[in-house]
């Protein structure tokens, strides 16, 4: 019998729900941690080229930039000052004369692109960015405010202001890193639709059987040992397990040249994946500045960022110590707390919940 190869096929949007599940439950933090999520400031030049390529070429409705593709896959966080809705709203008329279309079609995609991004409103002073260009100040204080990694755009005013400038070349490096990593995280997760085995979470449930077991007292051990004894010391027991045994056997032989073909594949896919997520990793934070070490307060921020709904201080507290922050103090809850109450970045809810301050 002759089996088709089948071609695993997943999604860099599969790698989104896996981020926010690895806020959510910390224990899936060690297989999720090491994947990178860039803040992004994106400005009115870059949001006019979006909206330009949408309108005038794209072919198909479901077709994305690279950069539409990397927010959708929670690679990058896209954020904006609120000013940015100004000035795209003022040109949005302007856009479909260019592009040949109407204004509604112009505004549905701008109301489309424009619920990726996350708004905020930048409470600082940006005077020192003002003799530079005006419009670029609260571009320029959201991102020393948020702690953003890149401000894509394509005005050279911003490199003269000092900001880490993304510029077009790296937006299918961030789509090919989404890409692969999410290949990469689900064969990790064993949760591939092709059924692919996952090694890595066989030996983590191999590795809690052998701790629970452990865990048990002399006596608990003892019962067990002796269970399994008088299983195999009673034929008809015994005859019992062999039968079974026997049957996952013979369904594995027969299965064998479909796994075989399935693995082949699978083996492949996942080694392109592997290189092309190393790769564009690399390229990645190559264009990185460099940090100091990471205070709470960052921490804080990127989790607000992150959350899609507004958490506790003692939430928030929780998912710093699973993103990889160190704290010995019996009272970081407390602490969190002292850090959003005295940042005029956060405000709370009326039920007691944090989140970052966005236009009213």
């Amino acid at each position: 019998m002759v089996h088709e190869k089948v071609r695993l096929t997943i999604p860099s949007d599969a790698l989104r729900p896996l981020l926010h599940l690895r806020d959510e439950v910390p224990a899936l933090g060690h297989l999720l941690n090491g994947v990178l999520q860039i803040v992004v400031v994106v400005d009115a030049s870059a949001v006019h080229r979006e909206l330009r390529w949408r309108l005038r070429w794209r072919n198909k409705p479901q077709a994305r930039t690279s950069l539409h593709e990397a927010i959708d896959s929670g690679v990058v966080i896209a954020v904006a000052p609120t000013f940015l809705k100004q000035e795209i709203e003022k040109y949005l008329a302007e856009i479909a004369t260019a592009t040949g279309t109407s204004i509604d079609d112009a505004t549905a995609e701008w109301h489309r692109f424009e619920s990726l991004i996350h708004f905020y409103e930048p409470n600082g002073d940006g005077g020192r960015f003002a003799s530079v260009d005006p419009k670029d100040a609260s571009y320029m204080m959201t991102a020393e405010e948020l702690g953003a990694h890149f401000v894509r755009t394509c005005d050279p005013h911003f490199q003269e202001m000092g900001a880490n400038v993304m510029g077009r070349e790296l937006e299918p490096v961030l789509r090919d890193y989404a890409r692969s990593t999410s290949v990469l995280i689900m064969i990790k997760l064993g949760s591939t639709a092709a059924l692919t085995f996952s090694i890595e979470v066989f030996v983590e449930a191999i590795r809690g059987i052998t701790q629970m077991i452990r865990k048990l007292p002399p006596a608990g051990r003892l019962m067990l040992v002796a269970a399994i004894a008088i299983v195999f010391l009673y034929p008809a027991s015994r005859e019992k397990v062999m039968q079974w045994l026997k049957a996952i056997w013979n369904r594995l032989r027969e299965a064998k040249p479909v796994l075989v073909s399935l693995s082949q594949e699978a083996l492949k896919y996942v080694a392109e994946a592997s290189l092309t997520s190393k790769t564009s990793s690399e390229a990645i934070k190559s264009r990185l500045r460099d940090h100091k070490k990471q205070t709470a307060l960052y921490h804080v921020r990127l989790i607000c960022l992150r959350a899609t709904e507004p958490l506790s201080a003692d939430e928030i507290a929780q998912r710093i110590i699973a993103n990889g922050y160190c704290s010995r103090s019996k009272t970081f809850t407390a602490y969190v707390r002292r850090l959003l109450s005295k940042d005029h970045r956060f405000v709370t809810t009326s039920d007691g919940l944090w989140m970052l301050r966005t236009a009213a």
